[in-house]
């Protein structure tokens, strides 16, 4: 669970916020299903609350008031007000902003209550964390997430094959026949190999250079050919960017994201075939959308890439019972990082989806698209 967007913040870190489903205040509202009030934040609130809910930290927010976003029978999102002093969402001050709230938002409807369930209590069970950890509990979160799923590629592939070398070497301090020896050393060179092209997959996993040296398309491109020869899964790729370059970061983002929710579909999900997808969204007419840099007119458009497969799918409620999903938590990251959105729908049986969308500027004239 992510916030989106923010009037009037200090700074951007709540877009690197990242919370589990439940948790915080977005969390607390989605399960009550009500407004929530809070007058004093620090009054009302422990300190492990507080960790949990880090926009409050971040954002030095001392009282509020947020709403459930009803669509189609169920909530969608959460609006917050908020205020960095403490007693400022009292009757009077809620009673006009649910009257700002009678029309719909973003197509959505604000559910209301009266003031009084809206202030009542809702509190949740957190494992007490020291304060000064506060908003970057997400952020580390992802970092210890990324850096074991490292130590365990290492383990798993690398130390084990260095082991196997080793061995090798030392049997052929006992070797009487220099044809013992050479066929050794042959077979120690191709277990050396191995390693070799494993460290280079570990390390284009943290820095993917073979993105910067060949683009986005043809890396994408690259790694699903490893893919259907180790892993023996047809990868249906559909682009329509071609050659088109975009800045560093969204470039690097779009590709660790697409190699770690393409490898957890052929690691968990069971099935033969994954649909990825990499799209700018289609040329409009109109000219809300221009904008005019240095004498360029640039097209504002959305860069999406979708990754799905129709397999065992898992529960997007409770990951870690659902077996893997350690990636989630580091792809959310990233995609916050660059002011990103991501998406994953998944249900047991029903497959899954990772949609990631950039907003992105083109200039005019390299913004043509359509379907390849």
């Amino acid at each position: 669970m992510v916030w989106r967007a923010a009037s009037g913040n200090h700074n951007r870190n709540y877009l690197k916020i990242v919370l589990e489903p439940g948790k915080g205040i977005a969390g607390g509202v989605f399960r009550r299903e009500k407004p929530m009030v809070v007058l004093d934040v620090l009054q009302e609130y422990s300190e492990s609350e507080i960790v949990h809910s880090p926009i409050l930290l971040a954002e030095d927010l001392r009282s509020f008031v947020a709403f459930p976003l009803w669509s189609e029978g169920k909530v969608e999102g959460v609006l917050l007000f908020a205020m960095r002093r403490e007693g400022k969402v009292d009757r009077d001050i809620y009673e006009q902003i649910t009257a700002l709230l009678a029309d719909e938002i973003c197509g959505m409807k604000a559910g209301i209550a009266p003031y009084e369930e809206a202030v009542k209590p809702f509190r949740q069970e957190y494992l007490a964390l020291p304060i000064y950890e506060l908003v970057d509990v997400p952020v580390r979160a992802a970092l210890h997430a990324e850096r074991h799923r490292i130590a365990q590629g290492l383990h798993d592939s690398v130390v084990q094959d260095l082991l196997g070398v080793q061995m090798q070497l030392r049997t052929l301090k006992y070797a009487q026949d220099m044809r013992e020896v050479r066929n050794g050393l042959l077979v120690a060179d191709e277990s050396l190999s191995v390693i070799h092209r494993e460290l280079r997959e570990i390390l284009s996993d943290i820095k993917p250079g073979i993105v910067e040296d060949l683009g986005l398309t043809a890396a994408m491109r690259h790694h699903f050919r490893f893919l259907e020869a180790s892993h023996g899964i047809i990868v249906d790729f559909r682009e329509n960017i071609g050659n088109k370059r975009f800045e560093t970061e969204i470039e690097t983002v779009i590709y660790r994201i697409c190699r770690e929710a393409v490898t957890n579909a052929c690691k968990y999900s069971g099935s033969g075939r994954i649909e990825a997808l990499l799209l700018l969204t289609p040329c409009e007419s109109d000219e809300k959308d221009v904008l005019r840099i240095e004498g360029d007119r640039v097209h504002l458009r959305t860069l999406r890439l979708e990754i799905t497969d129709e397999g065992k799918g898992f529960d997007t409620e409770n990951v870690r019972s659902s077996g893997g999903g350690m990636g989630l938590p580091g792809m959310h990251y990233w995609a916050a990082d660059i002011g990103a959105k991501l998406t994953v729908r998944s249900a047991p049986g029903k497959g899954t989806c990772v949609a990631l969308e950039i907003p992105v500027e083109v200039k005019e004239g390299d913004d043509r698209c359509g379907d390849k």
